[in-house]
């Protein structure tokens, strides 16, 4: 098996490339969070369970990635008097307290109103949720060799650039 930081350090350069395309595409905060805000005091959007806890495997990898996720956000307990509607500690009224750090399963998941969202504005009819949470998960679990991990990165990076082009025109 590969060297877990390794593994850890190509998963976070796909979690940026997400990241960055969720910034660009930009659908949960204005058109699902924001909506829930106005009528609720909390909103969940998609996060209806501890998916962190569910989906990641017990591998060294997954270890590292909780261990440097605890040390930058804490320890999910520290976030349990908050009352949200959601069962996942880390969401917060606002949304999820994790910018960097999610399991592979928080970043990859859209709703299917933002698949469709996606299909109508930005013309991108191939985002498939699932098989990105298993490159991602492959991704760190070391199942990928490296040029798997540099095609599915490349894919990633492709997608993200056809959303910022119809953002710039």
């Amino acid at each position: 098996m590969e060297d877990p930081s390794l593994l850890l350090k190509r998963y976070l350069e796909l979690e940026k490339i997400l990241n960055d395309f969720c910034a660009n595409f930009n659908y949960c905060l204005p058109m699902c969070i924001s909506h829930e805000l106005k009528t609720n005091k909390f909103a969940v959007g998609c996060c209806k369970n501890k998916y962190y806890c569910k989906y990641d495997l017990d591998i060294p990898s997954y270890e590292l990635l909780r261990k440097e996720r605890e040390k930058i956000y804490g320890n999910p307990q520290k976030y349990s008097h908050i009352k949200t509607t959601s069962p996942c500690e880390y969401h917060l009224p606002e949304g999820c307290a994790l910018k960097t750090h999610k399991s592979p399963i928080c970043n990859a998941f859209f709703c299917p109103e933002a698949i469709s969202f996606l299909r109508e504005k930005y013309k991108i009819f191939n985002y498939d949720y699932l098989g990105i949470y298993y490159g991602l998960e492959w991704t760190l679990d070391g199942t990928f060799n490296e040029n798997q991990y540099n095609e599915f990165k490349n894919d990633l990076m492709e997608i993200n650039k056809k959303t910022l082009s119809k953002i710039m025109v």
